[in-house]
């Protein structure tokens, strides 16, 4: 169990406290695992999702990541969130 949110910009984050997700306003629970880095896990690897931007990456951000299709749970649980 998690709690996803976005953060300051737009990115999105799962943490396993309630009260943590709080601070960023909106937030739901989910299942979807999460990395250290408070990522959704998708497959095995984390994947950093801009949902305002409508991508997606795996092994770093827009910076240095390698740009994946976004997946589908993830697209879901953002429109939760807006």
């Amino acid at each position: 169990m998690s709690y996803a949110y976005l953060d300051k910009e737009g990115i999105l984050h799962l943490h396993p406290l309630e009260r943590e997700a709080q601070k960023h306003g909106k937030y739901v629970e989910t299942n979807l695992e999460y990395d250290d880095s408070g990522f959704p896990i998708i497959g095995d690897e984390g994947v950093v999702y801009y949902p305002n931007e409508g991508t997606a990456y795996i092994k770093g951000n827009k910076a240095k990541g390698q740009s994946i299709a976004v997946p589908n749970v993830l697209k879901q649980l953002a429109d939760k969130l807006k």
